[in-house]
């Protein structure tokens, strides 16, 4: 199971720095003028919007009997997770250098990917405690 998670981890933290080069260069290559970075913030609250709803996507799957390995199950939970835990901390240091006002439709993004993250902590909890007693 430690395996399984280390991997999931590892793709994830892969996925999050491709993201991150991604958007440095549509920030890089948008043209300057009156609205510079409008591109950059649209890519970042649509990543976190598809995150959250993979998120939740992957928390309602959890539930589900249907499936024959528990490994891939555990595998996807934990990578979402760290991609909700990963745009929880990128919408933190948003609010608190002030990028975006805090009053703004983006503490929506911000309270589904933080909510989304601790759910899917439980559930991989979860699993990994009933895996383990059941070897």
């Amino acid at each position: 199971m430690k395996e399984t998670i280390q991997r999931s981890l590892i793709i994830s933290l892969l996925l999050t720095n491709i993201w991150s080069i991604v958007t440095f260069f549509i920030y890089f290559f948008e043209s300057s003028g009156l609205f510079h970075g409008i591109k950059t913030l649209i890519f970042f609250m649509y990543s976190c919007w598809i995150s959250a709803a993979l998120g939740i996507l992957m928390f309602l799957f959890s539930f589900l009997k249907t499936w024959k390995s528990n490994h891939l199950k555990v595998f996807l939970l934990v990578f979402m997770g760290w991609l909700n835990v990963f745009f929880s901390i990128l919408l933190l240091v948003t609010f608190y250098f002030e990028v975006l006002d805090s009053n703004s439709l983006i503490d929506v993004y911000f309270i589904i990917n933080f909510i989304t993250s601790f759910l899917l902590l439980f559930v991989i909890l979860r699993k990994t405690k009933i895996l383990n007693s059941s070897n």
